[in-house]
C-alpha cells in the first residue's frame, strides 16, 4: 500500500534555561559597575543589533557570536538554526534558534524557545523573578495562539505576531529601574554575521506553505545503512522531495513503461548534513 507523506508540523516547545554567569569580559558597552548609562540603555534596547562570531579558539569545534541587548553583553555559542524549507531566501526578520546564552558580571539571562525562535529576557544587575514568571506567561500565551493559528487557520489568516504577546519591558513593580528586565528575540539579517538579537514586534516574515510532495517515486535504501530507507517524491521530471529524516533531495527521475517504476539520479542530504548521491537508480513504488 502506498505510503503517505506526513508533513511535519511547527515544533513548539518553551521552557526555561537556568540563569548563568560567567565571567567573559563584555565587549564594547560600559561595565555594570556605570548604572545609570545602563538604566537608559536597558529601557531602549532598539530595532536590533547585529551579532559578531568571534575566532573559534583552539580546541573548538563551535561557534561564538557576541551581541550586545539591554546594555548587557551577551555570548551564544552554537550555530543558529532555522526552517529552511519556510524560510529559503535570506531576509531580514526570519526566526532562529540558537544555542546556549551567557551573559557577564551580576547580569542575569533567562531564555525560551517557541515557534523555532529563541526568546529571552535579560536582567541588567539584578534579575527578577516575578518578572521572569511574567515572561514565561506571555511565551506560554503566545505558544497557545501559534497552536491554534497551525490547527485552524485559513488562506487569509494572519500568523500571530509575539510582540501582541511579549512586552519589551517587564518589572515586579518595585520602582527601583536596577529591576528592569529587557525581553529580545533570534533573527536573520542580510548583512554581516547573518543573525541579530531583535525587539519582539521586529516583524517576522510570512512563512513559504509547504509545496505539494508530488508522486511517490519511491524508496532509496542508505548506503551507509541498509536498514535505513528513503522515500522520494517528484514532480515534472524532477525530485522534489524526500522522507524520513532528509534535510534536502535533488535530482531528476524518468518514468519506464510501468508507472510505478521509476529511474532516478539524486543526491540525498541527510539530517547531520552528510550526504550521497545515486544515478539511474530503480525505485518502485509498491501500489
Amino acid at each position: 500500500m502506498k505510503k503517505q507523506l506526513l508533513w511535519g508540523m511547527l515544533l513548539l516547545m518553551a521552557g526555561f534555561s537556568s540563569c548563568q554567569k560567567d565571567a567573559f569580559k563584555p565587549v564594547n558597552q560600559t561595565s555594570v559597575g556605570s548604572k545609570d548609562k545602563l538604566r537608559v540603555a536597558a529601557t531602549n534596547p532598539g530595532t536590533y543589533n547585529e551579532l559578531t562570531l568571534l575566532a573559534r579558539q583552539p580546541g573548538e569545534n563551535f561557534d561564538t557570536y557576541v551581541g550586545n541587548w539591554g546594555g548587557v553583553s551577551i555570548k551564544m555559542q552554537a550555530t543558529p538554526t532555522w526552517n529552511h524549507d519556510q524560510y529559503p531566501n535570506l531576509v531580514n526578520g526570519v526566526p532562529c534558534s540558537g544555542g546556549g546564552y551567557t551573559v557577564g558580571d551580576q547580569n542575569q539571562i533567562a531564555t525560551s524557545t517557541a515557534g523555532g525562535q529563541d526568546f529571552f529576557i535579560v536582567g541588567v544587575a539584578t534579575a527578577t523573578f516575578t518578572a521572569r514568571q511574567l515572561f514565561n506567561s506571555d511565551v506560554t500565551t503566545y505558544i497557545a495562539a501559534l497552536d491554534s493559528y497551525i490547527q485552524s487557520h485559513t488562506p487569509s489568516s494572519v500568523i500571530p505576531q509575539a510582540s501582541s504577546y511579549i512586552k519589551t519591558t517587564y518589572s515586579d513593580g518595585n520602582p527601583d529601574p536596577h529591576f528592569v528586565q529587557v525581553s529580545g528575540k533570534l533573527i536573520r539579517i542580510t548583512t554581516g554575521s547573518h543573525f541579530a538579537f531583535a525587539s519582539i514586534d521586529y516583524p517576522t516574515p510570512s512563512p513559504i506553505p509547504p509545496a505539494s510532495a508530488g508522486k511517490l517515486l519511491g524508496g532509496i535504501y542508505d548506503p551507509n545503512n541498509s536498514s535505513v530507507i528513503y522515500e522520494v517524491y517528484g514532480s515534472s521530471g524532477y525530485v522534489t522531495s524526500g522522507s524520513p529524516n532528509v534535510k534536502s533531495v535533488s535530482g531528476t527521475y524518468t518514468q519506464t513503461s510501468n508507472p510505478n517504476i521509476n529511474i532516478v539520479t539524486v543526491t540525498i542530504t541527510r539530517l547531520d548534513g552528510s550526504s550521497f548521491q545515486l544515478n539511474q537508480y530503480t525505485t518502485i513504488d509498491v501500489e
